[in-house]
């Protein structure tokens, strides 16, 4: 297959159309999981280690300990 070929092909494929993201499960249809978005976050290393430790304390993964930390900052009314 020539280079022109594979280029007229890719332009040609339809693409997706990409449903919008529910705020919440009743949104997202009957019985579905609400979609998540990911998201890159910096640490400081020190810091990390600190989010590593709290994790491993609850039993939880990382990214666990960080959702239920925001969730509960914002159920507090900050933010």
């Amino acid at each position: 297959m020539d280079e022109a070929a594979a280029d007229a092909f890719i332009a040609g494929a339809a693409k997706p159309e990409a449903a919008p993201i529910a705020a919440d499960a009743g949104e997202a249809g009957q019985g579905a999981e609400p979609r998540k978005s990911p998201v890159m976050l910096r640490f400081d290393r020190a810091l990390l280690a600190k989010v590593d430790a709290a994790a491993k304390r609850r039993g939880i993964s990382r990214s666990a300990w960080i959702q239920f930390t925001v969730s509960r900052a914002l159920d507090a009314g900050e933010g």
